[in-house]
Order: C-alpha cells, then structure tokens, then sequence
C-alpha cells in the first residue's frame, strides 16, 4: 500500500501499519527532504516514486521485512531500486539521527535499567565465527544488544553490540568501564557480582539449595521485577520491528545501524 491511501487512516491504524506514529513520520519526511532535492540536483533520471512512498518503503522492510524483491513488487520498482532507496534513507536518517543516543544525557541521580536481548541471526559460513555467534541460552546463532536506558524517562541511553556467545554480564564490564561507580543499575539475575564494580546496583537474590529466599528476599526481588519490567517492554516495542526480531539476513554491520534507527525512533516519540 502507498502513501496515498495509507494517509486516509487514522492515527491509530497508521502507527500499527507503518510502526511510528504520523506525526513522525511527516517529521521524517521533512529531515529527508533537503537531501532529497539535492540528489535530484545532481541529474539522472526521475525517481519513480515520491519521497512519502520511498519513506514508507524503507519503514515497510522493517515493519514486515520482505526480501526486496517482494519490497520491490510491492511499490512497482525492480529488486536493486528498491535496495537502493532503502540504503539511501537508512544513510541520511542516521545521519539526521546522530546523537540521539548518548551515554552522556544519563541522569546520575536516577536508576539505569540493563537489559539485553538477543537477534537471531543466519549461521555464518566460517566456522570460528559459528562458534563465536553461536548462543548456548538460544541454541541460535545470535547478536547481543545491550540496552541501557533511564528508569525516569525511559529513554535510551546507549546501546551496544557482541557477539552471542558472550555473557551479559561481560558485555556489561566491557561498555561501562568510564561510567561513575556511584551509579545505580537495576538489572536481572544474569549480573550477579555488578556491586564489584557499582556499589549501589541490585539484582534479584537467587536461592540455593542450603540458602532459600526468606519473605523479605522475595519482596525485594519483586519490587526489582515491577521496575526492571520497563526495559522488557521497551525491547518489545523495538521488535514489533520484525528486521529484529526475525532471522536476520543481511550482513551483520547493516544490522546494527538499523537497529540504532528503531531505537532513535523510539527516543523521538517519548
């Protein structure tokens, strides 16, 4: 469906559609707009499609993710346009987009919520990269994003990337190493000894066999979970982008550009 008369709905059918709201998505339209113009500038032949539709065609591979040969058929344009255009705006939206996620806009007077999720991603050719991709949690081959984000204002902070046989945690130690150590991290039971290098953090206590949680224990742990749950539900609504949450199939550096551009997205609507 084109813009045309996908503009006809109303903003609630339109966010479902497109994944963003309308009012950002005429926002979008106008970041694009100047670069639009001066390609068109440099000469060749006329696009077959307006700027809205080609907008929607780079949201359509998200939202739905198709080949782009399906892409391509749906918007009347052969394979390697409609890969092209998709490119194109994905370059000037991150372009546009920068700085949107900034470790420095982090509040050191509010809780940091950690959390990350795991992509499924095709099983690389070479073996070494199998083995380092490769998730004993997931039984897939995956990519870890981890996500740091503010408890108050549920906007994300910083985001990064590994491999997915690497554990939480050590990604943790590994993209944290500047922060203050007066912080306060909420996270889940995969981050057990973030007090070694964050005294006021917490994580749920796990029981053991010679140790089991008293009533006090457990209503921590809940009061955890009831504020941790943001960032759960934050990476859901990354993922109704299905580009992240189906098997991804292109090369593995586009996917983490992408996924930046969702969770700008998603710091621009709060």
């Amino acid at each position: 469906m084109k813009y045309k008369k996908l503009r006809k709905m109303k903003n609630k059918n339109f966010k479902r559609a497109v994944g963003i709201p309308r009012v950002l998505f005429e926002i979008l339209v106008m970041v694009l707009e100047p670069f639009f113009k001066e390609k068109q500038s440099k000469g060749g032949p006329k696009p077959k499609l307006c700027l809205e539709d080609i907008l929607l065609m780079m949201l359509t591979y998200y939202r739905d993710y198709p080949t782009f040969f399906s892409l391509g058929n749906m918007f009347g344009l052969d394979e390697s346009n409609a890969f092209r255009w998709v490119i194109w705006t994905e370059q000037v939206l991150s372009i546009a987009f920068e700085g949107m996620i900034n470790i420095q806009l982090l509040d050191e007077c509010s809780e940091q919520l950690v959390d990350v999720t795991e992509c499924t991603i095709q099983r690389p050719k070479d073996s070494e990269k199998q083995r380092e991709y490769y998730s004993g949690k997931k039984k897939k081959h995956t990519i870890k994003a981890q996500i740091i984000m503010n408890e108050k204002d549920k906007k994300i902070l910083s985001v990064c990337f590994d491999k997915g046989s690497v554990h939480d945690f050590n990604i943790f130690k590994n993209t944290t190493k500047e922060l203050p150590k007066f912080l306060h991290f909420l996270a889940d039971s995969g981050y057990q000894g973030i007090l070694d290098y964050f005294k006021n953090s917490m994580t749920p206590k796990k029981k053991s066999k010679n140790n089991p949680l008293t009533d006090e224990d457990k209503e921590l742990n809940k009061l955890i979970s009831s504020i941790r749950i943001s960032v759960e539900h934050v990476n859901c609504q990354l993922k109704i982008f299905r580009v992240l949450s189906e098997r991804y199939r292109s090369r593995i550096s586009s996917f983490y550009l992408r996924f930046l551009l969702v969770c700008s997205f998603y710091n621009f609507c709060l």
